[in-house]
């Protein structure tokens, strides 16, 4: 109900994640991915951190509740920290066009690391930002509905498109990971009395069916000794 709380949270366990990525430094690219992990999610956080930084300047509030009570739903500053807080909050949930990481990291992280990423951390990522919008900033809601429809529109496109071409079963995975975002960014764009419950029954299902994918990969890769591949 806080965004400094909001954003030590979502450090703490970001910060756990960099660590896991590369856990196994005999699995070759999982370095290579904790460290691009590393890089970029640190851009995502600080972008958040700016963002929020500018809300409160403008409010002088950090609780959701007082944000939204503030009055200045429209004002440069506070548009222009709504937007950094999308963003960051865009990094977290690999939408694109902030997706970079997502590929590599899931590719090059251990396999049951890449799981729980994919089930667990996007889980949280959408969620926060749902409740973020549309209770600290329902009343600029003309304004971010528009931001996060092109940010759903952007990932359904290159997540399903670039999935493809993909030979490795993890990659695609990943770009699959950033289709679902756009999908799930639905209800939140769409902003109705039923968006929370649509985000909620998605994510329950995503979360499951991800799991199972991902397991079915493990078990291949100990079959194989190696990487599954199309």
């Amino acid at each position: 109900a806080n965004l400094l709380t909001l954003f030590l949270g979502l450090e703490w366990f970001s910060i756990a994640l960099y660590v896991l990525c590369a856990i196994d430094i005999d699995l070759l690219g999982s370095l290579e991915a904790g460290l691009k992990y590393l890089i970029v999610g640190a851009v995502g956080s600080a972008t958040l951190l700016f963002g929020s930084a500018l809300v409160y300047g403008i409010t002088g509030e950090l609780s959701f509740d007082r944000i939204a009570l503030a009055g200045h739903s429209h004002d440069a500053m506070l548009v222009v920290g709504l937007a950094m807080i999308i963003v960051g909050l865009a990094f977290k949930s690999s939408a694109a066009p902030f997706h970079m990481w997502t590929p590599d990291a899931y590719q090059g992280a251990p396999t049951p690391v890449t799981a729980f990423m994919a089930a667990a951390t996007k889980t949280v990522a959408l969620a926060v930002m749902l409740r973020v919008l549309v209770v600290a900033f329902d009343p600029a809601s003309d304004v971010w509905t528009d931001a996060v429809a092109a940010l759903a529109i952007a990932s359904m496109a290159v997540g399903n498109i670039a999935a493809l071409v993909q030979t490795n079963a993890k990659r695609m995975l990943a770009y699959s990971s950033i289709g679902h975002a756009g999908y799930l960014l639905i209800p939140v764009a769409a902003h109705t009395q039923l968006a929370g419950k649509a985000l909620v029954y998605y994510l329950a299902v995503y979360s499951a069916m991800n799991l199972g994918a991902f397991a079915v990969i493990q078990v291949r890769e100990r079959e194989l000794r190696g990487p599954v591949t199309l």
